[in-house]
């Protein structure tokens, strides 16, 4: 079935006008680095399209530290203009040059599994996600979106992407079969606040490939918390992971060897914190 209409708006009032109109019928799409391959493979037959490059969202600002991105900025606009070391390097890994030129942040965190690589740094800093709807605006955790399948209705639009000012130490890891780019066995990011005698006051874990989306390990940040993040805590921290994690299976990599992978690389990504100064 051919699209029926293609819809560039020029306000946010009217985009959600058509995303109240036409709800599950319209694909959302802004960089159509995702959609746009599955339509001309014949893989996808969405009725009607919506596009958001036209509604100024393509902004990253940071201030104190603090990051800002909108939902239609590209991923080179992030290399280029958000000042945190572990956002550029996931934007550099995520694809190649062409496509982190039209991808965005928010279309990012659609990105089916394994895919998401810049998804997964987002939810290891703790970001939130600002959505709007008929009813208003609301911020949420990313990581509570990325838990309820039903966090996003269908006549909302995701417009924002935010991060408190990174504290502390961050790693970021991804394992490919081959030269990048190239879709992910696993990424590994963690973030790690210590204290001034070198005990782990907090610890983030995020993983790709490691489930249906990016997804926080909570155990093995439990096991993190109040140790001096030596060899044993990070083996059990990557024990706990590798528990928790429920890999998909593709041509890339089997579930058991994306398990056994996510044990091997949160060892790794954790030890570069652990034998380094400051990896930010």
């Amino acid at each position: 079935m051919p699209v029926e209409a293609y819809h560039r708006p020029t306000s946010l009032d009217d985009a959600l006008d058509l995303a109240a109109e036409h709800e599950s019928a319209l694909e959302v799409i802004s960089g159509g680095t995702l959609t746009m391959p599955a339509v001309n493979e014949g893989h996808a037959f969405p009725s009607h399209v919506l596009d958001l490059r036209e509604l100024g969202l393509d902004y990253v600002n940071t201030n104190d530290g603090a990051v800002t991105l909108g939902a239609t900025a590209t991923l080179t606009q992030v290399i280029e203009e958000a000042d945190v070391s572990v956002l550029e390097t996931a934007a550099q890994h995520t694809g190649s040059w062409a496509v982190r030129n039209l991808a965005t942040v928010g279309g990012n965190l659609f990105a089916p599994p394994p895919l998401g690589d810049f998804a997964v740094a987002l939810l290891a800093l703790d970001a939130d996600v600002q959505i709007e709807g008929p009813t208003g605006e609301r911020t949420i955790p990313l990581v509570d979106f990325y838990a309820d399948s039903n966090a996003l209705a269908a006549d909302e639009l995701v417009t924002e992407i935010q991060l408190p000012a990174v504290e502390g130490e961050t790693a970021y890891t991804k394992y490919t079969r081959k030269q990048e780019p190239a879709p992910p066995i696993v990424t590994v990011v963690a973030h790690v606040e210590r204290a001034d005698d070198g005990t782990v006051d907090a610890a983030r874990l995020a993983l790709n490939g490691a489930g249906p989306h990016p997804m926080r390990m909570t155990d093995a940040e439990d096991a993190l918390a109040g140790s001096s993040l030596d060899d044993e805590t990070i083996e059990a921290a990557a024990d706990a992971a590798a528990d928790a994690a429920d890999p998909p299976e593709d041509a890339v990599a089997s579930t058991w060897y994306r398990r056994k992978m996510v044990r091997e690389y949160v060892s790794r990504t954790l030890s570069e914190i652990a034998t380094a100064e400051d990896t930010q």
